[in-house]
């Protein structure tokens, strides 16, 4: 379709009525008119536009007006004293001094016929005898014509919107031969809008695949296509921030129609599900995650657990004598100390496989993490203790606070719930840790 486009572009938009002229200039020849014009009447049936002559000379787009409808549903007649003529015709002919009209639609398609100027002298009784043959000739070559006409118009708007559409789009021939590529695809292909050999598109895609930072992942995703022709995929090519949906599939399911590949750039989509699940898993002071996230992953770290190559850690800490900071400083400065201390908190555990932060309720905060044994997992709340007592907590107006925490921790048990069991447990171990002083950790 697109190469039949080409060849007719930029020559015309529309196909000419070739076979409607010629056809005009075989009744012109037997009927030795000096002009024959093809018709079509409006639904009005006022006007008549010319879709073709028999004229050498440019014939403009010019209209015939005239009461159509009451004299074409008649058989042949001569129209001259109907008609109003354009100044065209008197340029053209000589003279006028007969015009035959020859209805040649079906009686409730009227509108279309033809217009014979100066037809030979007697000709009408012919033309009545002839006129079922030269009417269906006519009525097929002009249904030809229109349908060539619906054909191209749709070709141009698919062109249009192939060309302007913000999507990638790649078309390959069913036989396989060549591809045309669209403008948004070849600053994707970077390769020059148009038609080109299926191997070279090929071989440009590949490289776009490898520029991808999950290239390796692709080339899974898409490897069935060499051994099924029928092959439908889609997978997601990360581009730094960017995010490209990339979807491949026979047309209409059958690779002998040809095959298409789709770009489209859904990294905006993807921020917004992003920060979609930010409001929905983070608690907006501290950046920490919320208790929803933490029942949305705690089987997943059970699961984990249980295969026992690694130790799932248990922390539980808050802030103490934070009553009195919030008193003494206010709660905006409480604000700054909450997420001061969740900063260092995840910064801690940065390393730790697995790691998350939760913030459990008011200055109380859950840990996980895998440890690699009981001794990391020990050296992990020491380590948080200290990043605590050992940097003081800038506040606004320069001020800075003293701050210390008490930790409980403890190991996932065999048979156990992490909610149920290891956090209560923890915290039970924090209730010691206060009441041996605070500023430590306990272990049970």
């Amino acid at each position: 379709m697109l190469k039949s486009l080409h060849e007719h572009l930029p020559r015309q938009l529309l196909p000419a009525p070739d076979a409607i002229t010629a056809f005009c200039h075989l009744v012109a020849n037997w009927s030795q008119s000096d002009l024959v014009l093809a018709l079509t009447v409006d639904h009005q049936g006022n006007r008549a536009q010319i879709i073709t002559t028999t004229s050498t000379s440019r014939f403009p787009n010019v209209e015939i007006i005239a009461p159509w409808q009451d004299l074409v549903e008649g058989a042949v007649i001569d129209v001259t004293p109907f008609l109003k003529l354009p100044s065209i015709f008197f340029c053209l002919l000589d003279k006028v001094e007969r015009i035959v009209y020859l209805p040649c639609g079906e009686p409730e398609q009227w509108q279309q016929g033809l217009l014979l100027v100066n037809p030979v002298e007697g000709l009408l009784w012919q033309l009545a005898e002839q006129q079922g043959y030269i009417a269906a000739l006519y009525r097929q070559l002009l249904t030809h014509h229109r349908q060539r006409q619906s054909s191209v118009i749709f070709e141009v708007q698919f062109q249009d919107i192939f060309d302007t559409v913000p999507l990638g789009l790649v078309l390959i021939k069913g036989d396989g031969s060549t591809a045309m590529v669209n403008a948004y695809a070849s600053q994707w292909l970077q390769l020059p809008a148009g038609s080109h050999p299926v191997q070279v598109v090929a071989e440009q895609m590949k490289q776009a695949r490898q520029r991808c930072d999950n290239g390796d992942e692709l080339t899974q995703i898409f490897q069935g296509l060499s051994a099924d022709a029928n092959f439908s995929a889609k997978g997601e090519c990360l581009m730094g921030e960017k995010t490209f949906l990339i979807d491949t599939h026979p047309v209409r399911g059958d690779s002998r129609l040809g095959r298409v590949w789709i770009v489209s750039d859904i990294s905006d989509m993807r921020q917004r599900e992003q920060a979609l699940l930010a409001l929905a898993w983070l608690d907006p002071l501290t950046g920490a995650f919320n208790r929803r996230f933490l029942l949305s992953r705690v089987e997943a770290y059970q699961s984990q657990a249980a295969t026992g190559d690694a130790l799932l850690t248990v922390m539980i800490f808050d802030i103490d004598h934070f009553k009195h900071i919030n008193d003494t400083y206010g709660h905006d400065q409480g604000d700054v100390v909450l997420r001061t201390l969740a900063a260092r908190a995840k910064q801690v555990i940065e390393a730790c496989q697995d790691s998350i932060l939760v913030r459990w309720g008011g200055e109380e905060f859950v840990l996980l993490f895998f440890a690699t044994n009981v001794d990391h997992a020990k050296s992990v709340a020491e380590e948080l203790c200290s990043a605590v007592r050992n940097e003081p907590i800038e506040l606004e107006d320069q001020q800075f606070l003293a701050a210390t925490i008490s930790l409980g921790v403890t190991l996932f048990r065999p048979g156990e719930q992490v909610l149920s069991d290891s956090i209560p447990r923890a915290d039970q171990a924090l209730y010691q840790a206060k009441h041996g002083g605070r500023d430590r950790w306990v272990w049970v």
